[in-house]
């Protein structure tokens, strides 16, 4: 025992106190009483603080504070080591518990982030009281070294470093690796891979794990699942295995029995999820809508709800006739389209017409064709002018509508209120034709009313055609009175029940009735997503109609007690939240994570929180992400750490399925897009000849028949081509997929089952993108590579209600088409064998192409003949639009070649007179030229009208007359030029009848 004296003060001032330190405690000994305190009563060491008086001693236990004073002046220096120490000794058993516990977690755990937070914390409060006695103590002032070590080790866990961290991970993960060997060995047919077994170890609290295609992503989810129960980490009801539907959830379980040898965990869907944590809040079973899976009975429930509504309400009436004459397409601006053919492209993708049927050539004309309409005055579109006014340089004139009970005309003009064109517009040109419309009507004395791009922008356009209208009433009447009477609601509903449109929005309705459901949206954020959409004033009109819809339907569901999948999603969500439901799910594990959707993500992380020893296993490829249309949201896996947490990213990067040409290929592509996660797929199968072939055919023009089903691909013989290629190379049984990006460009069952009589040695399937998802094939021939709204990429715009409730659009172009592509050539395990006419060809065939050209040889471009229209298509493109391709077909006058834009562009270009061959305008300024090597004819082109030159013979000899030459008519064109003042280009060979001269 050690007794701390007093100071001088101490001994003369105050009554003395006699303070004593033992290995057990403090003993303060007055005059008349003892007190004795123990060291395991204090949380922090006492203190020695200097007065003027000497020393003051305090010290604190939990239910009290003590201060002594006039202690010795030295007494700090000569006491406080000891004081410490004693404290230490009974007090480091708290370090050296939570030292074993931090050790237990790191070997018997996945060292996971909440038990990085929760041990820096413990540390962090274990040693508050230490601070003082670590600056104190030394190896030189006689502190125990355990002790020192001891609290050092503790310390640095409050600074742990990543790299420590890391460590401690690696050292689990290795021993893991040693004592569970034989079952990795033997879980699955062939051993798990390395990255295999980490991935089924690896237990952060989120975890990711990124499975290209054919890596055996089934595999590791039976290999954890087996791994956490022969650990003995997780019985079977602590795992929860989620599947992305029905059949990938009993595939699921079928493979765990046949590979664990178990049958008391299976896998669920997210469904049934949240039917079983109803049933278990509610204490029954609820009662499941027929229309949650029966699409074609809620179809025909919301068209007869439509159909009362529009009955029973004139103004829902009103809504939809406005709905239909101003907002029912996307309006894209004139001027934001790069060329005239773009512009083309997306009225003919979009099926643009007026409520008439009309097919129109902008939104301008839209508006003003539905505003004449409804209003009841009749109008032809684009009807030839009354007056014979076509000449050489210009063809009869067609005024955008013609108002036959008015006698007057509309012409819509495409400027700003600058004066200003689109940028693919000619401005001068343009101008220039305005003044010559304006004074063939001065001439003629016809009238014309002149709308504008401008007035359209302002949103004065049918304002202004009303007031024209009128006006002319009263020029042609001399009063200010109605001539027309608007059609009534019913007989404007005819025409569009006539013409299928109120079918197509009533069949959108149903398919908005979950999606706006799932959004779970009050009046802010509607406001918000309506304002954020492609067309906020079509979305806005489009709420107001299905949202009495959506009344009804709930209603309806209530009333019979039922719910449908987006209750069971929302309902399970609230439930979890609320705390009503308590998850008994320590480990969640969720299979095609890139296709999950927002609700379904809340409910896994509600899920996770509700548990606090639940971690998430997600499993999934955001290059494979290709169900936007159903809500999924590739940013939950491309930013999953941003929505989850701390996560730990694994990849499995080795591909058992396609060799490494295929690999090469598909992960250019891909990987073009900066948005997709980057990782390099590396191939098992190893190849040193190009594994991508690309076949160009010409498709076969024909008109639809009823009677068959037709397929380009099978009609021009391009199938049978690879199918006889595929079977003169195997010498055994094969599988081969046609894929397409809808079924309807796919050979149906009968013509299938054609081909696999034709070839024995070969199964041939017919499947979709989107079906042939998680399946693999020997070959693989993709079709339906074409441009336009059924092509690939598809140019179909998403209708802006639907779009602005499902994830936002990424800004990278066909990003979700792109993966589709990937998704199809990683299908085949040894060659993929891609058919396009390349005079429409997909753009996605395009870049290969370009890139197989500028890079290495991956792609086989000469495996297969290609006629001449495939391989002269850059010398085809239409000289109006730009984008359109000039296509063979037949007229009365024989050949020619027309605009693929045609009827939006009417662009034509005479055969080839002597073999019927595309020639071209773009070798050579002032000429057209054969494509056909075995031909080059060479033709000159009218220097006043462009036609082509014909070689005539004349009284003075040959000579070329231009093929306009009419007689004496208004459109003939007289130009003639002798051979001898052509300056010809160089031609290697030219026939008899161009009489080339080379210069």
């Amino acid at each position: 025992m050690t007794c701390i004296s007093s100071s001088f003060f101490g001994r003369f001032i105050s009554k003395e106190i006699t303070i004593t330190v033992s290995d057990s405690g403090i003993e303060i000994r007055n005059k008349h009483s003892v007190n004795y305190v123990k060291w395991e009563e204090l949380p922090v060491p006492p203190q020695f603080h200097l007065s003027f008086f000497g020393q003051i001693l305090s010290f604190n236990t939990h239910q009290q504070g003590y201060a002594f004073g006039m202690r010795a002046y030295r007494a700090k220096r000569i006491y406080q080591q000891q004081i410490w120490q004693c404290w230490a000794n009974v007090h480091i058993h708290k370090v050296e518990r939570l030292l074993a516990a931090i050790e237990k977690v790191c070997t018997t755990r996945y060292l996971r982030q909440s038990h990085i937070i929760s041990i820096q914390a413990a540390a962090n409060k274990t040693l508050a009281p230490w601070l003082s006695f670590m600056k104190l103590t030394s190896k030189t002032t006689g502190a125990s070294d355990d002790v020192f070590q001891q609290v050092q080790q503790l310390s640095h866990y409050i600074q742990w470093s990543e790299e420590s961290i890391h460590q401690r991970r690696e050292f689990y993960i290795e021993q893991q690796l040693i004592k569970h060997q034989g079952f990795f060995d033997s879980v699955e047919a062939n051993p798990l891979t390395l990255k295999q077994r980490r991935a089924c170890i690896i237990d952060n609290n989120n975890n990711l794990l990124l499975a290209g295609a054919g890596t055996g992503k089934t595999s590791v989810m039976v290999g954890r699942t087996g791994y956490l129960m022969h650990s003995q980490q997780a019985t079977h009801a602590e795992i929860l295995l989620l599947a992305y539907g029905r059949k990938a959830a009993n595939e699921m379980d079928e493979r765990i029995q046949s590979k664990l040898q178990i049958n008391n965990i299976s896998a669920t869907t997210f469904h049934s999820l949240g039917l079983g944590i109803i049933a278990k809040v509610e204490g029954k079973k609820p009662s499941l809508s027929v229309f949650a899976e029966d699409e074609k009975a809620k179809s025909q429930w919301v068209q007869a709800r439509f159909e009362q509504l529009m009955q029973e309400s004139a103004q829902y009436r009103t809504l939809i006739i406005t709905y239909f004459s101003k907002h029912y397409y996307v309006e894209k601006n004139d001027f934001d389209f790069k060329s005239l053919g773009e512009r083309h492209q997306y009225y003919n993708d979009n099926d643009i017409r007026t409520l008439k049927g009309e097919r129109v050539k902008s939104f301008g004309e839209l508006h003003i064709a539905n505003g004449l309409f409804t209003q009841g005055i009749t109008y032809e579109y684009e009807a030839k002018y009354a007056h014979d006014v076509a000449t050489v340089e210009r063809r009869q004139y067609q005024p955008d509508f013609y108002l036959p009970e008015l006698n007057s005309y509309i012409e819509y003009y495409g400027v700003d209120e600058h004066g200003g064109t689109a940028p693919y517009i000619n401005n001068a040109e343009y101008h220039a034709s305005i003044e010559w419309k304006r004074s063939t009507h001065t001439k003629r004395n016809t009238h014309c009313i002149e709308l504008t791009y401008a007035a359209h922008k302002r949103g004065q356009l049918l304002s202004d055609l009303n007031g024209a209208i009128k006006q002319r009433i009263t020029q042609l009447t001399n009063e200010n009175e109605t001539l027309f009477q608007p059609l009534s609601s019913d007989e404007i509903l005819a025409t569009l029940r006539n013409s299928g449109k109120i079918t197509v929005l009533s069949n959108l309705f149903t398919q908005l009735i979950g999606l706006y459901k799932a959004a779970c949206l009050d009046s802010t954020s509607e406001q918000t997503i309506i304002s954020n959409s492609l067309d906020s004033k079509q979305t806005g009109k489009a709420f107001e109609l299905l949202k009495p819809i959506v009344s009804a339907y709930e209603q309806h569901l209530n009333t019979q007690g039922d719910i449908d999948f987006e209750d069971m999603i929302n309902k399970a969500l609230a439930y979890v939240q609320s705390g009503q439901f308590t998850s008994p799910w320590r480990y969640i594990m969720v299979d095609e994570f890139q296709d999950i959707s927002e609700p379904r993500a809340r409910l896994v992380k509600a899920l996770r929180d509700n548990n606090n020893e639940c971690s998430v296993f997600a499993v999934g490829d955001d290059w494979q992400a290709i169900y936007r249309f159903s809500g999924a949201n590739v940013r939950l896996t491309t930013h999953f750490a941003e929505y989850f947490g701390a996560t730990t990213q694994s990849v499995l990067d080795q591909t058992f399925r396609f060799n490494n040409k295929i690999g090469e290929v598909a992960t250019q592509f891909i990987s073009k897009n900066p948005a997709q996660i980057s990782k390099v797929i590396q191939s098992l199968t190893q190849v040193s000849t190009p594994a991508v072939s690309l076949l160009k055919r010409d498709n076969v023009l024909q008109q639809s028949t009823a009677k068959r089903h037709r397929i380009d691909e099978l009609e021009n013989g391009a199938i049978n081509d690879v199918l006889k290629a595929i079977s003169a190379k195997v010498c055994r049984p094969v599988t081969v997929y046609i894929l397409a990006r809808y079924w309807f460009l796919l050979p149906d069952k009968t013509q299938v089952n054609q081909l696999n009589s034709r070839y024995p040695l070969l199964t041939v399937a017919s499947q979709s993108f989107h079906a042939a998802k998680g399946k693999e094939a020997d070959y693989v021939i993709i079709v339906g590579l074409t441009k336009g709204a059924h092509g690939f990429p598809s140019e179909k715009v998403t209708p802006a209600l639907v779009d602005v409730l499902l994830a936002k659009q990424e800004v990278f172009d066909y990003a979700e088409e792109r993966r589709l592509f990937y998704v199809a050539l990683t299908r085949a395990k040894h060659k993929v064998y891609l058919i396009a006419d390349m005079t429409n060809a997909s753009c996605f065939v395009s870049e290969l192409i370009e890139e197989n050209n500028s890079e290495e040889n991956n792609i086989e471009c000469n495996e297969f003949a290609s006629s001449l229209s495939q391989t002269t298509v850059n010398d085809t493109h239409c000289l109006v639009c730009k984008t359109g391709v000039l296509k063979k077909q037949t007229g009365r006058y024989g050949a020619f070649y027309g605009c693929s834009h045609f009827p939006r562009c009417d662009h034509k270009e005479q055969a080839c007179e002597q073999c019927e061959s595309p020639m071209t305008r773009h070798r050579y300024p002032g000429f057209k030229v054969c494509l056909n090597d075995a031909c080059k004819a060479i033709v000159p082109t009218c220097s006043k009208c462009n036609a082509e030159m014909v070689l005539r013979s004349g009284k003075n000899g040959e000579f070329w007359g231009c093929r306009n030459y009419k007689g004496n008519e208004s459109t003939s064109c007289k130009n003639g030029i002798t051979p001898a003042n052509i300056q010809w280009p160089k031609q290697a060979e030219t026939t008899k009848e161009t009489t080339a001269i080379e210069v």
